[in-house]
């Protein structure tokens, strides 16, 4: 299969490189790709057609599309003996984290609505790949609020997962809505694991508090804690609370909730793992891709044909090889967390109606 990396930028590809690192996940909104060549532009012995930054690139591996964004950065780095030049960039879904949000007021609307609207003057488009169709609530941007912080606080509403393709889309889904064909087995094609197995993070109980509407008779320290829900660990075996305040006015269900996705996600998160195998492709010539589920052979680490999702990629070349390094963990490390609900506003004005 062709592994040839090229950068189709101004109608032209460009390609050569000496490094490439390109960099795709489930937990990251928008993907990235980091690549040089030394002692001349590439596809250019003169350098006379020049890249810019904010121009927009596409990267292909071969006759496979794996990012389209803009170039957003131009290393050059020289000495006595070598020049060498760069090129780094990420997925047109960049903007949707380091720009503000529009304000906007939608109520009654599901969560692909409210993210095409909010993707929309961006030209962003967003893809439905199953997430909740559920109408969510608190879905105003706050003042100077990027898309992403207002995106977050959505996907933990209905539970889904935002991320992007290699067109440049947002895509909204669920952990590991595709299938790997390939596993991953000690012995077999993993070359290398690295895993921290650290339960630092976890504890034996989970106690959320929430506070309760007060009236004039009854107010202060009474309400704070009024709501209390509380759930157990069982792979902690020693003495280890956390508690934590829900923020806002509380509920039964959303401390419940709450608790129990603090322990699911922390124990899930425990059996995290990156592991590097040879190449970039599966078995069947297609591509290594987030968001697949894959079967994982590794009773080293634990894993006796686990099926674990693929929470990232990231294809490296350069003097040592063609590597991919594939970090999975149990779908319940990847799910964002419940929204905190907010306390009661007066409305205002301030918002445009869509």
């Amino acid at each position: 299969m062709n592994n040839t990396v090229f950068l189709r930028i101004n109608g032209r590809e460009w390609g050569g490189w000496t490094s490439v690192r390109i960099s795709a996940g489930i937990d990251r909104i928008a993907r990235d790709f980091n690549v040089a060549i030394t002692s001349q532009w590439p596809g250019s012995p003169d350098g006379s057609r020049q890249i810019k930054n904010g121009d927009k690139v596409e990267v292909l591996i071969g006759e496979d599309l794996v990012i389209t964004g803009w170039v957003e950065a131009l290393p050059l780095r020289y000495d006595a003996s070598s020049i060498t030049r760069g090129i780094v960039g990420r997925s047109k879904t960049a903007d949707l984290i380091d720009c503000s949000a529009a304000p906007a007021q939608q109520s009654g609307k599901n969560l692909f609505r409210i993210a095409s609207t909010l993707a929309q003057p961006f030209g962003i488009d967003v893809v439905d790949a199953g997430a909740s169709a559920a109408a969510v609530i608190d879905a105003q941007p706050e003042h100077g609020e990027t898309v992403v912080d207002c995106l977050n606080r959505l996907l933990g509403q209905v539970q889904a997962l935002a991320y992007d393709d290699e067109q440049g889309r947002l895509v909204l889904g669920t952990p590991g809505s595709a299938k790997a064909v390939t596993a991953l087995v000690l012995g077999d094609n993993i070359l290398s694991c690295d895993t921290e197995r650290s339960v630092r993070d976890r504890f034996s109980s989970y106690l959320v508090t929430g506070q309760r509407p007060g009236t004039d008779d009854d107010f202060g320290e009474a309400t704070i804690a009024a709501i209390r829900q509380s759930t157990a660990d069982s792979g902690v075996t020693r003495y280890r609370p956390h508690t934590l305040q829900q923020s806002g006015t509380a509920t039964t269900d959303s401390c419940k909730s709450r608790c129990e996705f603090e322990a699911r996600q922390r124990a899930a998160k425990t059996q995290e793992t990156t592991y590097t195998v040879q190449g970039w492709r599966q078995g069947n010539g297609k591509l290594w891709k987030p968001n697949q589920s894959v079967v994982v052979y590794d009773p080293l680490n634990g894993f006796d044909n686990e099926t674990l999702v693929i929470a990232e990629v990231t294809y490296s070349q350069d003097n040592s090889g063609t590597i991919t390094e594939i970090r999975v963990g149990p779908a319940d490390a990847y799910l964002p967390e419940p929204t905190k609900p907010k306390a009661k506003k007066k409305k205002s004005s301030g918002g445009i109606e869509f």
